[in-house]
């Protein structure tokens, strides 16, 4: 990686006393909202930028996410209100964390505001710096050009998401 890296997310605390955080990405992309709405939640769309998803993907339906690393998250859909709104629960150390993803137009494209929320300060990095690199390959990916690579991605963005942390 040779250009300098900078986290295009950035990390939310809770209020005092509530230890859980939350990383949020809002990001524009040079498509649709029918396009990003379909890449984010269309099975052969995911499996390109973000991971293989099996399952029913309705509101109320059971995923799972099929990781390289064989982690396997069982999530559950809470909302599905195509074509801007899919909210679902990620198993996470316990927790059930909410990902939240809502695709709106913006100008001559499209904008996606994507928050994953319910993390614990020692997991906000590794996710944080997971998410950056899926947006960036998601943004190659509507863009048709090739996707940055996965790990040297992440291991550059996860130094600095634990630098901010």
């Amino acid at each position: 990686m040779g250009e300098l890296m900078q986290v295009l997310g950035r990390i939310e605390r809770g209020s005092d006393g509530d230890e859980t955080v939350a990383v949020v990405f809002d990001r524009h992309y040079a498509t649709t909202p029918e396009d990003l709405w379909q890449a984010c939640t269309d099975p052969d769309r995911l499996a390109r930028w973000f991971a293989p998803v099996s399952g029913d993907l309705r509101p109320g339906g059971r995923f799972t996410i099929h990781f390289d690393d064989a982690d396997t998250p069982q999530c559950r859909v809470l909302t599905c209100k195509a074509p801007t709104r899919l909210v679902w629960e990620w198993p996470v150390g316990g927790v059930a964390s909410v990902v939240t993803a809502e695709v709106a137009a913006d100008g001559e494209g499209a904008r996606l505001l994507l928050r994953h929320e319910r993390l614990t300060s020692a997991q906000v990095a590794g996710y944080a710096a997971g998410w950056d690199t899926y947006v960036r390959r998601l943004e190659a990916d509507v863009a048709g050009n090739a996707l940055p690579d996965w790990g040297d991605t992440w291991s550059a963005l996860h130094a600095l998401y634990a630098a901010a942390r």
